[in-house]
């Protein structure tokens, strides 16, 4: 478990990764490798912060001299609506989860570092995908999964945000889950308290691949893992958004395989 700093008393350090709850990210780990390997001398650290103070939060590192964020659950659109400038794509998104503190400039690593996940399963054109959530990431994954082939269906536990989420995007809503799909990807959080989402598996497919934003074994996942499905957790995401948040911040690429190694 991280050592965990509320932003009002957050040391110096160079790099954060911001949310709530926040105690139980690797990204510290996984950073830290990194600067290692590479011979850089940063420190990142965890940092709590609670809705509604966001901003002032990314204000007062700023001030500490803190160079960048990662931002996770439930923060994106706050961190999105601070950022001095936001990318194209997270302007798309309309959520951010990595920040450059120094120039105000901010992107959104998710959307690219999931279709990087994805590619090991060779999911051929016409797929379709059914999207559970419809937080930050949910937002990521509605942008960038139509433009990758993919058609995409939305559910939500609460209707009517999964309809102006629906409108939004231009996607199909669902009024209950089921498993007929080639990828199903649960963005809610509800794999950090190991609570169970009610989807109908009965109608799986042989090839659905199963995928659980949250790294570890989720109840989502295990479910789908006794029907024979292929399925994915969150680990290889946060290597692969964090090793483009990583460039994004320092231009440089770092080792993947020493990164996936640290969140083991």
């Amino acid at each position: 478990m991280n050592e965990v700093y509320t932003w009002k008393n957050a040391p110096s350090a160079d790099f954060a990764v911001i949310g709530d709850p926040i105690d139980h990210s690797r990204s510290p780990q996984m950073h830290s490798a990194a600067y290692d390997a590479l011979g850089l001398v940063y420190r990142y650290i965890c940092v709590h912060v609670s809705a509604g103070e966001v901003g002032e939060a990314l204000e007062h590192l700023t001030h500490l001299g803190f160079r960048g964020v990662n931002v996770t659950v439930p923060h994106k659109a706050e961190a999105m609506a601070w950022s001095k400038e936001p990318d194209v794509l997270a302007q798309q998104i309309g959520a951010v989860n990595t920040v450059d503190l120094i120039t105000g400039l901010a992107t959104n690593t998710d959307a690219p570092g999931f279709l990087d996940t994805l590619l090991p399963f060779g999911f051929p054109p016409g797929s379709n995908a059914l999207i559970l959530g419809a937080g930050g990431s949910a937002r990521a994954l509605a942008t960038v999964l139509p433009s990758a082939g993919f058609t995409v269906d939305i559910w939500n536990r609460t209707a009517e945000k999964a309809e102006a989420f629906a409108k939004e995007f231009g996607l199909n809503r669902i009024e209950s889950p089921t498993a007929n799909y080639d990828l199903i990807v649960n963005t809610t959080s509800a794999g950090l308290s190991q609570e169970k989402l009610d989807i109908d598996w009965s109608q799986h497919r042989a090839n659905t691949v199963v995928y659980d934003l949250v790294y570890g074994q989720t109840p989502f996942l295990a479910e789908a893992h006794q029907l024979g499905l292929r399925t994915q957790d969150g680990k290889e995401l946060l290597v692969a958004q964090g090793a483009r948040s990583f460039r994004f911040w320092l231009g440089i690429d770092p080792p993947r395989d020493v990164m996936r190694q640290a969140i083991q």
